[in-house]
């Protein structure tokens, strides 16, 4: 045989091997998947539709106060300064001795036997005649970390600014507080019934 027609049958062979390899798998790819169109989505479930009347507000419950005229407590007998300034020149204002916390929490102790149990307290700070000294002695406060708020009320025709910490269930923390702010701030602070 001749060496051109060696390589010839060699190269059909070649040929036909790759056809016999390759084009099954040409003709698979062009033919379509089957397609399964039956839905994975599950039948829709049987809901009751249920229908709820507008809410009606009980005829015996009375409307809650305005958040400014909520937890002030009883009438107290505190000097009322001009502003954060006076507080520490008022007459009444002293920086509170060991004996005088001593005496207070003697004397307040002896009235908590009297209150009910569920009783409360708020500590009364100080009574001023300025509303934006009375928010600033607030914000100063509640940035010490303590629960401060202002209330105003009207004494003798005028308006007093009335800045309060609390309300504690326990006498004795209030009465540590009083003793905290007193030193801190030289004034009076009063310990007054929490009344909601």
């Amino acid at each position: 045989m001749k060496d051109g027609l060696k390589q010839r049958l060699v190269g059909a062979f070649v040929l036909a091997a790759v056809a016999v390899i390759f084009l099954p798998s040409l003709l698979r790819e062009q033919q379509p998947e089957p397609v399964d169109t039956r839905t994975q989505i599950p039948d829709r479930p049987a809901i009751e539709s249920m229908s709820f009347s507008v809410p009606e507000q009980p005829q015996d419950i009375e409307p809650a106060p305005a958040p400014e005229t909520m937890f002030v407590p009883e009438e107290s007998s505190q000097p009322v300064a001009e502003s954060l300034d006076d507080l520490s020149e008022s007459p009444s204002a002293r920086e509170t001795t060991e004996s005088e916390v001593e005496r207070a929490v003697s004397s307040t102790s002896s009235a908590a036997g009297e209150a009910p149990e569920r009783a409360a307290w708020v500590i009364q700070v100080a009574s001023l005649r300025s509303a934006d000294s009375a928010n600033q002695l607030r914000d100063r406060l509640q940035n010490q970390g303590y629960k401060a708020y202002v209330r105003t009320v009207s004494v003798n025709g005028s308006d007093v600014s009335r800045v309060y910490i609390g309300p504690k269930l326990d006498r004795t923390a209030a009465e540590g507080i009083k003793a905290d702010i007193d030193r801190e701030l030289h004034v009076d602070a009063l310990i007054l019934r929490f009344q909601p």
